[in-house]
């Protein structure tokens, strides 16, 4: 994957020794930030997620990336137009609060526009914010991360990106039939272990909507579409796991997650997008998902 070497895109590297961090820092405040996502980003999904259900697009802008994403990494068109800058590629943005920007230029990014700098590019960091500190502005207030529940929803999200979210990207980059099996084994237990937490659950933490969902629910809605085909997770159906499938299907139900979520826009991405993995750049027609027809008779 290229990456920016003291702000020279480099498509003949993808690894350096030292790279650069923007530390999120985030004051709530009407009209100030941007915000740069992309429908097919499962770690952008996460903080789209908490802006939607809270309602604060009326206060932080936005600006979606284009599906394919290429030699030059993420990518703005016709379609999909930064709507700040006019740029071109995101790691416009980068160089723009740094010139000599060293790492990957990746999503989300939330953009200061007082400062004229990067406010977060971590994605946990900034759902976690948005959740907590942006209250005041939501038009549908929701307490995502409640006092007494604070310390487990942050552990809870740091096994959900590591054992759910990573996983299925070590099982579908991995390269040696060991590695595969080893890591698709550690990520269908995982998956059960959910799946008998749901069983007695109607979310992960009882039965109001937690910033840990949201966590979840990106690599859920994913699953069927693209990971069970193109990253080979494909050992059981999900809806083989019930009390998953449920969740799943329940979560996308509601109007304001469900406008985060645009299937064809996230199979063309990951088709498109990895040319290891599908050279051709061929985008799947199936597979026919029953959640999403009937959402869509509704």
């Amino acid at each position: 994957m290229p990456i920016l070497d003291k702000g020279v895109w480099r498509t003949d590297i993808n690894q350096l020794d030292e790279i650069d961090h923007f530390p999120t820092q985030i004051v709530p405040e009407k009209d100030r930030y941007h915000f740069y996502y992309s429908y097919g980003c499962p770690f952008a999904h996460r903080a789209n997620l908490v802006l939607h259900y809270l309602g604060l697009n009326h206060v932080i802008s936005s600006s979606g990336l284009a599906p394919e994403m290429l030699e030059n990494g993420w990518t703005f068109n016709e379609v999909f137009k930064d709507d700040l800058f006019d740029s071109r590629h995101l790691y416009e943005i980068y160089t723009r609060a740094k010139a000599d920007y060293s790492g990957r230029a990746s999503l989300p990014v939330l953009w200061d526009k007082k400062v004229n700098t990067i406010a977060s590019h971590n994605s946990a960091e900034l759902a976690f914010h948005l959740a907590t500190q942006w209250q005041d502005f939501a038009q549908h207030s929701a307490e995502l991360v409640s006092p007494e529940l604070h310390d487990d929803i942050l552990a809870m999200n740091e096994w959900l990106n590591s054992q759910i979210t990573m996983k299925v990207y070590q099982v579908g980059l991995a390269n040696s039939q060991v590695k595969y099996e080893h890591q698709l084994e550690k990520l269908f237990q995982n998956l059960t272990a959910l799946d008998e937490r749901l069983s007695e659950n109607r979310y992960l933490f009882g039965n109001q909507i937690t910033l840990s969902d949201f966590f979840l629910f990106p690599t859920l809605i994913r699953f069927e579409a693209v990971y069970a085909d193109l990253y080979k997770t494909n050992l059981k159906l999900l809806s083989a796991f019930e009390n998953l499938y449920r969740y799943m299907v329940e979560l996308y139900q509601h109007p304001r997650i469900q406008a985060t979520v645009d299937v064809p826009h996230t199979k063309r991405f990951y088709y498109y997008s990895q040319p290891a993995l599908n050279p051709t750049r061929l985008v799947p027609v199936g597979p026919q998902l029953a959640w999403l027809d009937n959402s869509k008779g509704e």
